[in-house]
């Protein structure tokens, strides 16, 4: 589960749901399913390129309450970063002395913490042991912003802005929202969900990436090769 989910936490839904009515409290039921897919399949059969990648996703359409009705949720804004904003990124690393890299954040939702109610999950009956099938509906707890979830990616950008200041970066406008400023070395980052783009002096990426890695505490970067604007 990787911290996705805590399994020591596994009961049924009945237990947990009474509980929650009979104590006036609220809690969420989703439910997650599988799907594979294959990747690099344009590459000869063998090439390492090409595999198959399983993934696990919540159901963001169909989360229950403690009732089993279907929950409510506030919304919650993710405006994601603009073209203009992105121009401007690119148009900082053609500057003399300054360059522009990326880096894709892997698994980028599930560094943040789940928040609001507790959520418990059913997962996909190809993860069940013997256990679990002599249950009913069995849950476990969901720790964190398992993609599909309504709030998901606001918890993501939540966490992330919160790396971003502990590296140095701040808000570079209200106007553009995901886009960070470095005063001190003149560097600028946006974040588009899990991509990075970072332009300034060229001595100073490496140290920002290196950073962000740090404060990120657990956050893996893969590099992203940027095409010439």
């Amino acid at each position: 589960s990787k911290g996705v989910w805590r399994w020591e936490t596994l009961t049924e839904w009945r237990a947990v749901s009474r509980e929650a009515r009979e104590k006036g409290g609220e809690i969420h039921l989703g439910f997650l399913f599988g799907f594979m897919v294959e990747k690099g399949s344009e590459y000869e059969a063998g090439d390492p390129r090409r595999k198959y990648k399983y993934r696990v996703v919540l159901r963001g359409n169909d989360i229950r309450d403690q009732s089993f009705e279907v929950a409510l949720f506030q919304e919650m804004a993710t405006t994601p970063t603009n073209l203009e904003a992105s121009r401007f990124c690119d148009l900082l690393g053609m500057l003399p002395g300054n360059a522009t890299e990326g880096r894709d954040v892997e698994q980028a939702y599930l560094l943040a913490d789940l928040k609001g109610p507790a959520t418990y999950i059913v997962l996909p009956t190809e993860l069940w042991d013997d256990g679990m099938h002599r249950m009913n509906k069995p849950v476990v707890l969901l720790e964190k912003a398992l993609y599909g979830h309504p709030h998901a990616g606001a918890y993501w950008h939540e966490h992330c802005a919160e790396i971003m200041r502990a590296c140095g970066f701040a808000l570079f406008s209200d106007n553009w929202p995901c886009c960070y400023w470095h005063e001190k070395t003149n560097t600028m980052l946006i974040v588009y969900v899990d991509d990075m783009k970072m332009s300034g002096p060229k001595e100073c990426l490496a140290g920002h990436w290196e950073n962000i890695a740090k404060y990120g505490k657990g956050i893996r970067l893969s590099l992203i090769h940027i095409s010439e604007p």
